[in-house]
């Protein structure tokens, strides 16, 4: 081999050694948007001062939970973003509270009750509780909040709100 060969082919795998890592890092984190639109004026006056912060005029409480119920299956504002995910090896997860109230992305074994009694209207009579995976790993986030969950184990995962348990993620890891 000539030696411009040489130094074409040992320059090729300096750039491919100097790129590709930053390739292989690039989508390392897949990112599910919390969400809401809860109307601060309204949201505060019935649960109290705090419950709902940092928005713009939205829902107002009425409107609300006047959805929550097994024929609308709770309000559509009040969700997570993308609702089905897949990860492939080595990427993880960052949620992002973009609403205006607190949430959690609680991983259950399956979908179910949460723990707002009035709230858990939006599913149908008899369904069972949602039972978390780990109680110590509830994942509450207050508005405004980012949380960086971390890679999961191979197998299908299954994350509801334990406050508004119509919003509910199926992530799968390769």
């Amino acid at each position: 081999m000539g030696s411009r060969r040489i130094g074409v082919l040992t320059l090729s795998l300096l750039v491919l050694g100097i790129v590709l890592p930053g390739a292989a890092s690039a989508g390392a984190v897949r990112n599910v948007q919390i969400m809401d639109r809860c109307d601060p004026a309204s949201f505060n006056a019935l649960f109290g001062a705090g419950v709902c912060v940092d928005r713009a005029a939205g829902v107002p409480v009425t409107t609300f939970l006047a959805r929550v119920n097994p024929k609308d299956g709770g309000h559509s504002a009040w969700r997570f973003a993308p609702g089905q995910l897949s990860l492939r090896p080595g990427q993880s997860l960052r949620l992002n509270n973009r609403g205006g109230e607190t949430h959690s992305f609680t991983e259950v074994v399956d979908f179910g009750l949460g723990v707002v009694p009035g709230l858990d209207a939006s599913l149908p009579p008899g369904t069972p509780p949602a039972v978390p995976v780990d109680e110590d790993a509830l994942n509450f986030l207050d508005a405004g909040v980012t949380m960086d969950l971390g890679a999961l184990p191979s197998g299908t995962h299954r994350f509801e709100c334990l406050i508004h348990p119509w919003m509910r993620a199926t992530v799968r890891q390769s």
